[in-house]
């Protein structure tokens, strides 16, 4: 069992010689004492540390891509604005010129009759 749980603990990021202190201590044959509490207490900030090392890792990639998308979007947002500027300018010479041909449609006919 010790053999074991020598290896979880390596697996979890606990260095060799806490791992085997650790494995021993927690042996049922073993009288447990202060210093194996002590031993444990550090395999746990061993494991917290590690973990907060890939939290803040994480964060900081997590927060690199937000900032990577949200300039993308920027960018997008831009170029739609852009094309839909076009399009609103075509669309008034468009109605512009409509109006136009109805109005001299309008002043032609009224002019003949």
């Amino acid at each position: 069992m010790s053999q074991s749980l020598y290896h979880e603990l390596k697996k979890i990021g606990i260095d060799e010689e806490l791992a085997g202190k650790v494995s021993a201590s927690l042996d049922p044959e073993y009288n447990a004492s202060k210093k194996d509490i002590l031993v444990m207490q550090e395999a746990i900030m061993q494991v917290q540390l590690r973990h907060d090392a890939r939290y803040h890792e994480l964060n900081n990639k997590l927060e690199s891509s937000y900032h990577e998308l949200s300039s993308k979007i920027d960018r997008v947002d831009s170029n739609l604005r852009v094309e839909i500027a076009a399009i609103s300018r075509h669309f008034w010479i468009t109605f512009g010129g409509l109006i136009t041909t109805i109005l001299s449609v309008f002043a032609v006919n009224w002019y003949f009759h």
